[in-house]
């Protein structure tokens, strides 16, 4: 009885952390260079339920009847019908019948998402264990699963996904979803037109360098302007940098070239130092459209091959409509699963007190 209660619960606190994220992108939709937020949830393990002194997986007394393998580009889609696969997480070991699987950056079988591009991404996945007990590797190796679960690389079988039930188990239980992380959209928000000569929008994937009293810090925000000593600043007082550092405009005339270069009167000033990283998920927002690394993590970068354009600034990628939606979806679920405990509760009361008295 209480395993709806738990997964109530905790549908509860997803989907009240839920609306404050995109109550937060609502807020920020008019906000230059906001990127929206978007919260990653993932349910709990499915531990496996046996009868009362029954074993455990200890032997395979059950009939197995298969798997049925999808394979689509660098993934695996997984359904069997007898046994499960084992997959292990953070807060221990997740049985299941379904199984999307890809290869890690170390070569070990895993879970993964598909990131904001629909690309595959193992950084969050979690391990896919095999009968042996152990983690499956296959390297960078060409590999097949085939519809025993045996993994085969170059024609031997190194390891096999199922893990035959024994006639004890009557089936699992999950307890509901959890939170797993926020991940931030980075995809092109639309350009706006100002007519000012000191907004840059970036067109691609980037960010400007800007020096704060706290460190580097990046932005998607383009909206700068001179202070008193001729330095390129955000509207905050942050000095924009150049390959020479800050960038000095002594001129009345400033534009761009298409080598991202700053003219000041029709002479080279600087260039703006503008940055791409391999590792966006790397970076944390810190306010005022800014960015930086996250600690003990190093920012891969490579070659920013977008555009620099001026008299524009990038608006947030924030479709507000269907945020709006969202939020509607959000406040409807949440009610439902406030129902759903005061139903339990309810029943728990008159179990207690009712039929105790009997």
């Amino acid at each position: 009885m209480f395993r709806g209660l738990y997964t109530a619960g905790s549908a509860l606190v997803n989907n009240n952390r839920r609306i404050d994220v995109v109550s937060n992108n609502i807020a920020n939709a008019n906000t230059s260079g906001y990127k929206k937020d978007e919260l990653i949830t993932e349910s709990f393990e499915d531990t496996l339920i046996s009868k009362i002194h029954g074993q455990y997986y200890a032997t395979m007394e059950k009939d197995y009847k298969g798997v049925e393998v999808t394979q689509v580009e660098d993934r695996y889609l997984l359904e069997t019908d007898g046994g499960f696969f084992k997959v292990r997480t953070g807060l221990g070991d997740s049985f299941d019948k379904n199984l999307n699987l890809s290869v890690d950056k170390d070569g070990y079988l895993s879970t993964y998402s598909v990131d904001m591009k629909g690309d595959t991404d193992t950084l969050y996945g979690n391990e896919v264990i095999g009968r042996s007990g152990n983690k499956v590797y296959v390297g960078e190796k060409p590999y097949e699963i085939d519809k025993l679960g045996n993994v085969i690389v170059d024609g031997e079988t190194v390891d096999n996904l199922i893990i035959k039930e024994h006639k004890s188990v009557i089936g699992t239980m999950n307890a509901g979803v959890r939170i797993n992380r926020i991940e931030t959209n980075f995809s092109q928000g639309q350009l706006l037109p100002t007519n000012n000569m000191l907004d840059f929008a970036l067109k691609g994937d980037g960010f400007f360098k800007i020096s704060t009293p706290d460190g580097m810090r990046y932005t998607r925000n383009g909206s700068f302007k001179i202070d008193a000593n001729n330095t390129l600043v955000t509207n905050e007082g942050y000095k924009v940098q150049g390959f020479d550092g800050d960038i000095t405009i002594e001129g009345s005339l400033v534009s761009i070239n298409q080598f991202g270069e700053i003219l000041v009167d029709g002479q080279v000033a600087d260039k703006f130092d503008v940055v791409k990283f391999e590792n966006p998920r790397d970076l944390r927002k810190v306010g005022e459209s800014m960015w930086r690394p996250v600690e003990d993590k190093e920012l891969e970068v490579v070659n920013f091959d977008g555009e620099i354009i001026q008299g524009h600034i990038e608006n947030s990628n924030v479709d507000t409509i269907k945020e709006m939606i969202n939020m509607m979806t959000l406040f409807r679920n949440y009610e439902s699963n406030q129902k759903i405990i005061k139903a339990y509760d309810e029943t728990m009361d008159k179990s207690v007190n009712s039929i105790g008295k009997v």
